[in-house]
Parts: C-alpha cells; sequence; structure tokens
C-alpha cells in the first residue's frame, strides 16, 4: 500500500496488519467441516463482536475458496447458494434458525461453531500487535505487558495506544471505520447526555448493534425509539430485530413493523411478538399472542419456533378452559387446530393426527351448543380428513370428509354466498380420495 494507514485502518481486520497466528482448534474443526463429505454444508461462526471471527474467516478461506459472508446477521432474505458456505455473525438467535431451516429444506448440512476470547494466547498476541504496529507508524516499540482484556479487538486497541501513547479512545474517535470501530466511537460520544444519535439508516444500525454491547448506549436507544417510534421505518429491518427484544420498545415500535411490508417473511415480527407475549399480564392475552407467534414464526421458515408457541397457546387454553369451559373451549378448538398445523409443517404426521382428533371432538361439543360453530366442526373435520389421507388411512379420511361435506352442504343451502366454495373444495376432495388420488 502507497499510503500510511490511519489508526482506525491498522485495527480494520480487513487491511490484516497484524498478521493471523492462534486459532488452532477453530481451524481444525473448520477444516473438518470443509472435508466431511457433504454435498451442500453451511456453517455459522458466531461469537462476542472484536472476538476475532473475521480474521479466523478470512484466513480459512484463504486456503480452502470457502463462499464468506460476514454480518450474516444483518443480511436480509440470505439466499444459499454455493456448495460450502461460512456465516459470521455475532449471535445465533432466531435469524439464523430460519436460515438453518430453510437450508436443511434445501439439503444443506447446517452447524455451528461459536468463538470464544483466547486469554492464553493474549501475551503473544498484544506483543505481535506491538510489533506491527509499531513499525507501520515508524514509532518505537512498547515493553507494557498485555492488559486483562475480553477480545483481539479490545487487546489490539490497547497495543495500539501503547504504541501511540494515546489513550485509545482518542484513537477510536478520530478515525472511526465501520463495525466494532464505529460502535465504539458512538459509545465514547454518547457518554455525553447533550449528543444525540444521528438517525440516518446507517447510523441507526451502528446505534443498535452497539446497544446490543453497551449498557448506556442501549438506554440512549431505547429513549430515542420510544420518543419516535416512526424511526423503525428508516431503520434496517436487521437491525431491528435487536430492538425488538427490547421490552421498553417493543410495544412503542409494533404497529409499525408489523404493518411494513419489509417485514414479511423476516423473523422480525416474531421476535418482536415474542417480546410482546412475554410481557402480557392476562393468561388470555399471552394465549392469544403465543396463537400470533406462531403464525409468524412460521411464516418466517421458523418451523420449530412456531410449534413450541402452538404448543404454548394450547397449553394456556387448556388451562382456560378447564375454570370456564363455555368462554375458552372454542378458543381451545382453534388452538389444537393451528397446532396441527404446525406438527405437519414439522413432519410429525401422528401428533398433527392426535391434534386433530381432540379438534373434532372439542368443536362436536361447541357445535351442540352453539349452532353457529357448524362450520368451524365442518372444517375441523376436513383438516382431520386431511391428516388420516396423510396416513395413508384412506378409509377413515373418507368417513372423515364424507361428514364434513355433508355438513357443508346444509350451510351451503342456508348461507350458499359463504359456503359454496367451501362445499364445492371439499367435495372435489372428496372424490380424488374415492378415486385413490391422495
Amino acid at each position: 500500500m502507497d499510503r500510511t494507514l490511519s489508526p482506525g485502518e491498522l485495527l480494520d481486520p480487513r487491511y490484516e496488519v497484524v498478521p493471523f497466528h492462534g486459532r488452532v482448534d477453530e481451524l481444525a474443526e473448520l477444516a473438518r467441516w470443509w472435508d466431511d463429505g457433504s454435498r451442500c454444508s453451511v456453517l455459522l461462526l458466531h461469537g462476542p463482536a472484536g472476538v476475532g471471527k473475521t480474521r479466523l474467516a478470512r484466513h480459512f478461506q484463504a486456503g480452502s475458496g470457502v463462499v464468506v459472508v460476514d454480518d450474516a446477521d444483518l443480511v436480509t432474505g440470505l439466499d444459499l447458494h454455493e456448495p460450502r458456505v461460512l456465516l459470521i455473525a455475532r449471535t445465533p438467535g432466531w435469524w439464523w434458525s430460519a436460515v438453518r431451516q430453510r437450508a436443511t429444506r434445501q439439503g444443506y448440512r447446517t452447524d455451528d461453531l461459536a468463538v470464544t476470547p483466547c486469554p492464553d494466547e493474549h501475551e503473544t498476541s498484544f506483543a505481535t500487535a506491538c510489533a506491527h504496529f509499531a513499525y507501520a507508524l515508524g514509532l518505537t516499540l512498547p515493553t507494557a505487558a498485555a492488559p486483562d482484556v475480553a477480545t483481539l479487538h479490545e487487546l489490539h486497541l490497547a497495543a495500539l495506544a501503547e504504541v501511540c501513547a494515546t489513550p485509545a479512545h482518542w484513537l477510536v474517535t478520530t478515525d472511526p471505520a465501520p463495525g466494532r470501530l464505529a460502535e465504539d466511537a458512538l459509545a465514547v460520544a454518547l457518554l455525553d447526555d447533550r449528543i444525540s444519535p444521528d438517525r440516518t439508516p446507517d447510523a441507526l444500525q451502528t446505534l443498535l448493534r452497539a446497544a446490543a454491547r453497551l449498557p448506556h448506549v442501549r438506554r440512549r436507544a431505547e429513549e430515542l425509539f420510544t420518543a419516535h417510534p416512526e424511526l423503525a421505518d428508516r431503520a434496517a429491518v436487521a437491525a431491528l430485530r435487536i430492538l425488538a427484544e427490547w421490552p421498553a420498545t417493543a410495544g412503542a415500535v409494533a404497529r409499525r413493523v408489523f404493518d411494513d411490508p419489509r417485514c414479511h417473511g423476516d423473523p422480525l415480527p416474531a421476535i418482536l411478538t415474542r417480546t410482546l407475549a412475554e410481557q402480557a399480564s392476562t393468561r388470555l392475552e399471552r394465549a392469544e399472542l403465543h396463537g400470533l407467534l406462531a403464525a409468524r414464526a412460521a411464516l418466517a421458515s421458523l418451523h420449530e419456533e412456531a410449534l413450541a408457541a402452538a404448543r404454548h397457546e394450547v397449553a394456556l387454553y387448556r388451562q382456560l378452559a378447564a375454570e370456564d369451559p363455555d368462554e375458552h373451549r372454542p378458543a381451545l378448538a382453534n388452538a389444537l387446530r393451528d397446532l396441527g398445523l404446525r406438527l405437519v409443517a414439522a413432519h410429525r404426521p401422528e401428533d398433527a393426527l392426535a391434534a386433530s382428533r381432540e379438534a373434532v371432538a372439542l368443536c362436536r361439543v361447541v357445535a351442540v351448543e352453539d349452532r353457529d360453530a357448524t362450520s368451524r366442526l365442518a372444517d375441523a373435520l376436513d383438516q382431520l380428513s386431511r391428516r388420516y389421507a396423510a396416513l395413508g388411512r384412506r378409509t377413515e379420511a373418507l368417513v372423515a370428509v364424507d361428514e364434513a361435506a355433508e355438513l357443508y352442504r346444509g350451510l351451503a343451502r342456508a348461507h350458499p354466498e359463504l359456503f359454496r366454495v367451501d362445499l364445492d373444495e371439499v367435495t372435489r376432495r372428496r372424490s380424488a380420495l374415492a378415486r385413490g388420488d391422495q
């Protein structure tokens, strides 16, 4: 490089001013992943900001040619096309669960590897960093011992400060680069309560990423988004996933997130709903929110999380129905129907059949007490027929769909504009079953 690097650039892992060293165990794990024999595989490297994930991935990539996606948690709608993909992120979370479940359906093997601090390597790392920073800047090599810090970034920042004989925070604020350095610069600035955070999309992302690490930045972010929830329209969807986990701001931005078309199919609405459910003050409100959580998680390919939420919803409605059957039995039947759908998505057909059977039994009781609930029984029978058919139990499937068709015929005679389509659909399904097509 023809020019002298600035302090921020000296710390930027892309410039590799300090040669890669150590991480023998992690490199061995990456080599095993590369050679595991899978046709397609994706691995997530995750660990705290500044721990050395990017340097590790770049070093491994140089010898393997693997595709690396840094800050993968900030990539909206991440698609996998290459046979070997190495993702880097600070935390796994639901974004990774969604990617993992989609990747599994595409035939990928998925795994993750935590990158943790290596304090036993810090003395060598600190001395190495001091030597290379001093050489790059033409300054005297210091002789200080390695400080007690948590991450490689903090260790290198301390080494640079030692070489320059300058307080570390001055180095950070002088020339912040993207990522961890920008967050550190912002964190220093926001120690002064008179300074207001910038509100551009990039600045909001930096704010929220820093807030996930530092309590005083989180306080400022919570104050900002609570006072100005419209900023959710401006911030990146991936960055808002951090905000969605905070009880103090979840309610303030909820409506804007749920109405935002950018969020459709993203884990963000599900994460936000989970936070709201944890805050709910009554059992009924928690049950309703877990039903919404199951639906929103399913839309984001979070099928395991959707199933867990549906089970929680059913458990809550069971408690409520035990105390007041007339009031809550219909809702329990609906929750069981939805549970069946989540079990189907999780490839558990026997369990889905059991849930559908219980839903039909409850709907029979409700329909006796309330004739307006007949359509609910017809729908439950149709779903039960589908569950039997999926297991190859055609005779039982025909019995259930025949009863559903009979109920829909009566409903269609009384209200043709409401139920004719349902009757036609069930009739087509019945004919297909009779022919052996399902």
